[in-house]
């Protein structure tokens, strides 16, 4: 889980939520090439998606998140997962395989392990994937950003901090 405060009130970080991820902001993009940011919103619900406009991208990392009240404004506190299709489609490979290996009397063990292995790797969720969405997410909230940062990145921080 991994929160975003924010100064602004809930309403209107809803509003920033809204004009940041509209589709009017992404125009004069190309709509197979160029990657975007498409927001869903169903009152303080978001989920977040970085695509391109007219594809689906099978394995492409989602946020999936709340706007939540605080006493210093708000947070978006969420979670960066793949859609629920992705993990439906690793379950049902898996599935198949164990019962290939099950009613098959050739051994399959080495497919079935290169196989969990690929699944796992297909739904794991990168931390340069995840800083994207945390950069645009920061500057949604009008925040710099300091989330999933590089080793060289937080020293020069500290080195800063300490001077």
């Amino acid at each position: 889980m991994i929160n975003f405060e924010s100064k602004y009130s809930v309403k209107e970080l809803m509003e920033r939520w809204d004009e940041f991820t509209s589709p009017a902001r992404f125009s004069g993009s190309d709509d197979t090439m160029d990657l975007i940011f498409v927001s869903k919103r169903n009152e303080n619900k978001v989920k977040l998606i970085r695509r391109a406009r007219s594809t689906r991208d099978p394995f492409s990392t989602v946020f999936r998140g709340k706007i939540i009240k605080t006493e210093k404004g708000s947070v978006i506190s969420g979670v960066f997962t793949k859609s629920i299709l992705d993990y439906i489609t690793v379950a049902l490979v898996l599935v198949i395989l164990f019962y290939l290996r099950s009613v098959s009397e050739t051994n399959l063990n080495a497919l079935l392990v290169c196989s969990i292995i690929g699944g796992i790797l297909l739904l794991y969720n990168t931390r340069a994937s995840k800083r994207r969405f945390a950069e645009f997410i920061c500057r949604i909230i009008d925040e710099e950003n300091k989330y999933f940062l590089t080793k060289k990145e937080i020293q020069e921080q500290d080195e800063g901090y300490s001077k």
